[in-house]
């Protein structure tokens, strides 16, 4: 009796035993599986979706060397790239505090970034992203059907994480005015408020470059065509800054329309398509003084354009100003002086 009585405490120890060690690899399990953010392959993931409470959304989707942003533009590289690596290198730093929790989870609740992670089409990873941590070092995420946010970090990168997940349009565009291979241009026209300066440069063939007045009509004198191949050789890719605020761009574009021009740059490919990038100066809206304490009338830094589709942008001079050559520049030696510096200052 006493051996059956021994025999079945051991079998009862035994089976409590094994029923504590499947408890905690089941929590384990279930920890593990609440912490894992990551994306490892990221090679395959073909679509990334972006989503704040407020209403703003982009769907990123690769397309074959590139990816697009809401089907209808092309997304920027360098953020494509940092979203990719964020996703494939986050990991967690530490659990979010008690005393921490109740914060952390309202803002997530209130203004958390939804991150749909697909790859071949199927949605492998949902998060939700929410602010900064004190030291911007980290951010504050959580698992879909979690109830446990934790600390996410990304080794060697020092700042704040969340940009990366920004659902804004805008964000994610590609910020490209001109973007050519100088095989595919045929003709580029420039115009100024000064006809005189104006001038179409001709790209005719390898190495082979042509020099017309602006309404068509061929140079009376010799001019530099080492000089017109290297104007077309820049203007061949500009960038801009950034777009200006959707709810202003209609107001915006009317009112430049109705000022004059700093230059129009007008680019024609072999098929004969156009892509036209018209600038405007900016007002000094920050006050900056030159070295003789005269106030500049206009921006030195920033200008405005207007692209072919209308939209109104924000550019930098440095980008403008080694585009910007004049009819006058390809008969002299001497280049001329930057335009951000051209008769802005007021007399």
């Amino acid at each position: 009796m006493k051996k059956t009585n021994l025999l079945l405490l051991i079998v009862i120890v035994i089976l409590v035993g094994v029923s504590i060690a499947i408890y905690f690899v089941r929590n384990y399990d279930s920890q593990s599986t609440l912490r894992d953010f990551a994306v490892e392959d990221t090679a395959s993931i073909n679509k990334i979706f972006l989503a704040n409470k407020s209403g703003s959304a982009v769907t990123l989707e690769r397309a074959g060397d590139h990816w697009t942003v809401n089907k209808q533009y092309t997304a920027r590289r360098d953020f494509i790239n940092n979203l990719l690596t964020t996703i494939k290198k986050i990991e967690v730093s530490s659990p979010v505090s008690s005393a921490k929790m109740d914060r952390v989870m309202k803002d997530l609740a209130v203004q958390g970034i939804k991150v749909e992670i697909y790859q071949d089409d199927e949605l492998v990873k949902t998060y939700y992203v929410g602010g900064v941590t004190e030291d911007n070092n980290g951010a504050y995420m959580i698992l879909e059907n979690s109830d446990r946010p934790f600390i996410l970090s990304r080794p060697g990168f020092t700042g704040y994480l969340t940009v990366h997940y920004l659902p804004e349009l805008s964000e994610w565009r590609e910020r490209i005015a001109f973007n050519y291979s100088i095989d595919d241009i045929a003709k580029v026209y420039v115009e100024y408020p000064d006809k005189n300066e104006s001038f179409i440069a001709e790209r005719l063939g390898e190495n082979n470059y042509n020099l017309k007045n602006i309404d068509g009509s061929n140079m009376e004198t010799p001019f530099d065509t080492l000089r017109v191949k290297e104007f077309v050789s820049r203007i061949k890719f500009v960038g801009f800054e950034t777009y200006i605020l959707d709810s202003l761009q209609a107001f915006k574009r009317d009112s430049l329309q109705k000022t004059e021009m700093m230059a129009s740059f007008t680019i024609e490919d072999k098929t004969g398509a156009k892509s036209k990038l018209v600038t405007y100066r900016r007002p000094n809206t920050s006050g900056l003084f030159d070295p003789q304490g005269n106030i500049f009338e206009y921006d030195v830094d920033n200008l405005y354009g207007i692209l072919s589709n209308g939209e109104v942008v924000i550019l930098q001079y440095p980008i403008i100003d080694p585009i910007t050559f004049y009819k006058s520049d390809f008969f002299g030696q001497n280049h001329h002086e930057a335009v951000r510096f051209k008769e802005v200052q007021t007399p």
